[in-house]
């Protein structure tokens, strides 16, 4: 009877100490992510596109691109649109001349916005004047900064 109980015994310490080692080697080699404070990854834009708002925020260095989307709004003339734009942490180049375009159904520009300093801006626009929404433009070059726009629909 000791012979089992010592055989038990090895054989849970042999298969207890495979198991640690097995379990150190595979932790040992994860690696995490950097972790990033806003949320955000560095030149990869971050978008929420639906029918009643629409959110473009990317955080960028030396960010040269040329993106454009189709908006999913439906606003009818009686809504209100609520934009918003904040920029912080800019960083201008000589050679930065970065945009931000709003088009309406019409192809009509509904908005052009230069984004060369530090901002925080707000708009409330009627549909009735300025038409729907249908496509964003966005024009970096050389762009390092944070750009948070928004479009809401009320």
């Amino acid at each position: 009877m000791s012979n089992g109980v010592t055989f038990f015994n090895t054989s849970f310490r042999q298969k207890t100490s495979f198991g640690m080692t097995f379990f150190l080697f595979i932790m040992g080699g994860c690696v995490e992510p950097p972790e990033y404070k806003d949320g955000l990854l560095e030149n990869i834009p971050a978008i929420v596109n639906e029918a009643d708002f629409f959110s473009f925020s990317i955080k960028a260095e030396d960010f040269t691109d040329f993106l454009t989307y189709d908006l999913e709004f439906s606003a009818t003339n009686t809504n209100v649109l609520n934009t918003s734009l904040v920029v912080k942490d800019y960083s201008g180049q000589s050679s930065d001349s970065t945009f931000i375009r709003l088009y309406n159904e019409n192809n009509a520009m509904m908005l052009d916005v230069l984004v060369n300093t530090n901002v925080t801006a707000f708009s409330e626009d009627s549909v009735l004047f300025i038409g729907n929404p249908q496509k964003m433009e966005f024009i970096g070059a050389e762009f390092t900064g944070l750009i948070d726009f928004q479009i809401l629909r009320q």
